[in-house]
């Protein structure tokens, strides 16, 4: 706990430079004690406290605490924490500040009176400029009240540094291509994107680019390892063989496998998205050819973002290819990898048939997407917004985006898509993990348009359709309620301690139907009547994907029926979303059950339209592709089923869909129910009443996007448009 009335510049001696200059301080207190925090409790008190699962830090009074963290030289600084507060009046106010001495503050941020109500969340933060030199930072969070009830809770303390891009290198040059001495310093991402005065290329590229062993890389540099990958795992570092064709289309570099590519590597998995192609610029006739690449976890939904980039020339020759990756959706394991391939070639044009295919289907896939505008432009067309508040480094820390964007006025606003090398020049196509957000997608609409072909198949009944789930426990338990983790069995109604428990990770790690579902079934204990008590749990969404299946292949008469392939695929065909949307985690066996609750790949873009299309009343071209009634429950369109309470009052949980009640927030005289799909470690897909759509791919556990839902509501206000 915390250790009280101590010379702050004590703080400041004996510590240790860290390795690498991202996240320097990050502290969520859900370890239950405050190590590494001093300060004085003054005529207050400190004490950590807990709220439904979430710990943090309480300070009451005049009490603060401090702690110290190593800034690295020439590292711009970014501080950040949350507060609530109850009790505040006048001049009272909970603040967040810094000092280089201990003895002149600097206030980086505060809440004050009218921000207090005891339950609310509120980031504050600011930033700082590079310094020269290292040095020593304190970090401080203080009461300044004046009465016993003065109160603030602090929490999610974050101070992260950016190295300037200035110290990349620019160019990928000819003679790193064709080099054989190991690669070191990192290089902009600039390096793989056409220049803007680049030359059209004068060769095609159409063949199959090999990596013919797997491959260490020359540089990896291990951010995050939450779970302690390194020490299980020794090919981390280590890049999978890959086969991929490749077919140009004018400019643009388009691999015929699309999604992750299943091989028997133990960690990774390819995907390769379209890239460019363009004139080397060195005369001799050389192309350049670059792709967005990313390897995803095996048997897991974490990716890794990177890029690729190797010399061609229209004989068929072909310099080494270098991949960098540094970027992630990726809340548990981040890194740094660089690494330069010795890739072959082997040209040839694929059949006609195949060929002309996978052109015309790229070329649909483009002309399908949203037009995309950078997010300045809405302030254009709307100059009410404030941009800063969308995307807002006070909900979700900079560094932990990937991507987000605004859909408003049938645009996708799109925001930057930083990497640590630079913005990814490739943002359009970078392959998002969903996590949860499959909750909704492939459990949710999958259900919804289950019932649409077959009426009464909500009712039907897990222990008719999965037989290793017991009658006991599961007999009357119906897809719906499975749907609203309303089953009725779990170990503890605690949020999380289920599904953050040992049994749970087993169930996820294991790679066989048959060990998946038999957990899923025997976890948890009978101890509540179906759809009375809420507990959240992937197995649940495991169990109904499962028992959909067994339902679809019964009601059509087709023994080998694929619920994913047969409900969700035509779905996403009629929209003409990315071939990514097109696949699913599948088990590792001859049964390749999707995974339901987890494991799609999707586009910021499929994301978006997902989105559109359940707002359009999930209608195409005049036809109803879903059950209206389970719909409008999921959107919060019916007042008389919003679902039942999920971890706090204002939230609730419904056909695999969270809802926020942000009446209060927005100033509206009742409630106002917003949907979202979310998923593990900061995803959130925001589906606004007003026909808006907020997205965000995140990674460091930071859920929260009201800002950008109030600047949604300043373009068209929509209090009295819910019901």
């Amino acid at each position: 706990m915390i250790r009280t009335a101590i010379v702050t510049l004590g703080l400041l001696a004996g510590l240790n430079a860290p390795a690498m200059a991202q996240t320097l301080m990050s502290e969520d207190f859900q370890d239950g004690n405050a190590e590494g925090w001093r300060g004085d409790a003054g005529r207050g008190e400190i004490r950590i406290t807990e709220y439904a699962g979430n710990f943090s830090l309480r300070l009451q009074r005049n009490a603060w605490v401090a702690a110290a963290v190593q800034i690295p030289a020439g590292q711009a600084i970014r501080i950040s924490a949350d507060f609530a507060a109850e009790g505040l009046e006048g001049d009272d106010a909970c603040q967040l500040e810094t000092s280089f001495d201990g003895q002149d503050w600097t206030g980086i941020g505060r809440i004050e009176d009218g921000q207090d109500d005891g339950v609310t969340l509120t980031s504050v933060g600011g930033d700082l400029p590079a310094a020269g030199m290292e040095r020593a930072m304190l970090v401080r969070l203080r009461a300044a009240g004046n009465a016993a009830n003065d109160t603030c809770w602090v929490d999610n303390i974050r101070v992260t540094g950016q190295t300037p891009l200035a110290a990349l290198t620019p160019v990928l040059t000819a003679q790193t291509l064709f080099a054989v001495a190991p690669l070191s310093g990192s290089y902009s991402t600039s390096a793989f994107a056409a220049p803007d005065d680049a030359a059209s290329s004068s060769a095609s590229l159409n063949g199959r680019l090999v990596l013919a062993t797997a491959h260490r890389a020359d540089r990896f540099a291990l951010l995050l390892d939450e779970f302690d990958a390194a020490s299980r795992a020794d090919r981390l570092d280590e890049l999978p063989a890959f086969a991929i064709d490749l077919l140009s289309d004018g400019q643009d570099l388009i691999p015929v496998q699309r999604g992750p590519q299943q091989g028997d590597h133990p960690e990774w998995e390819w995907i390769f998205q379209p890239g460019r192609i363009w004139d080397g610029g060195d005369g001799e006739g050389w192309m350049r050819a670059a792709l967005p690449v990313a390897l995803q976890e095996r048997n897991a939904n974490c990716v890794q973002n990177g890029l690729m980039s190797f010399l061609y020339r229209e004989s068929g020759e072909i310099s080494q290819a270098v991949v960098q990756f540094g970027a992630q959706t990726c809340a548990y394991l981040q890194f740094d990898l660089l690494a330069r391939l010795p890739v072959s070639f082997e040209p040839g044009e694929a059949t006609a048939v195949v060929a002309g295919a996978v052109r015309q289907a790229w070329r649909s896939e483009r002309a399908a997407r949203l037009p995309r505008s950078p997010l300045g432009d809405l302030a254009l067309a709307h100059p009410q917004v404030d941009l800063a508040e969308i995307g807002s480094p006070l909900e979700v820390t900079p560094e932990n985006m990937t991507a987000f964007a605004l859909v408003a006025d049938g645009r996708f606003f799109a925001g930057d898509c930083p990497t640590r090398q630079g913005p990814d020049p490739y943002c359009d196509v970078t392959p998002l993990p969903s996590y949860s957000v499959a909750k909704s997608v492939v459990g949710g609409i999958g259900l919804m348009r289950l019932e649409q072909l077959y009426p009464g198949a909500r009712q039907a009944l897990i222990a008719d359709y999965v037989p290793q789930c017991t009658a006991a426990r599961w007999g009357d338990v119906t897809f719906e309620q499975a749907l609203d983790m309303a089953t009725g069995n779990y170990t503890s109604d605690v949020y999380d301690l289920d599904e953050a428990s040992a049994p749970t990770w087993d169930f996820l790690t294991v790679e066989t139907h048959a060990e998946k579902v038999e957990r899923a079934c025997a976890m948890h204990p009978r101890q509540a009547e179906p759809g009375s008590t809420w507990v959240y749990h992937t197995t649940d969404t495991y169990l109904l994907g499962t028992a959909m299946q067994a339902y679809l292949r019964q009601q059509s008469g087709q023994a080998d029926a694929d619920f994913y392939d047969t409900l969700l695929v035509p779905i996403w065909q009629a929209l003409s979303l990315s071939p990514l949307a097109m696949q699913t985690r599948r088990t590792r066996d001859a049964e390749a059950q999707a995974f339901t609750g987890w494991g799609l790949t999707l586009s910021a873009d499929d994301m978006a339209r997902m989105a559109l299309f359940l707002q359009a009343d999930g209608v195409i071209d005049g036809e109803a592709w879903l059950d209206q009634g389970l719909l409008a429950a999921a959107l919060q369109r019916n007042p008389d089923d919003r679902g039942l309470p999920a971890i706090e009052d204002n939230l609730r949980y419904r056909a695999g869909f969270w809802a926020y009640n942000a009446g209060h927030y927005l100033g509206c005289d009742h409630d106002v129910w917003i949907p979202t799909m979310s998923g593990y470690g900061g995803i959130s897909v925001t589906l606004i009443p007003n026909g808006h759509v907020y997205l965000y791919a995140s990674d460091g556990r930071e859920f929260s996007w009201r800002r950008a839902v109030a600047q949604s509501f300043a373009i068209q206000p929509f209090c009295e448009a819910v019901p």
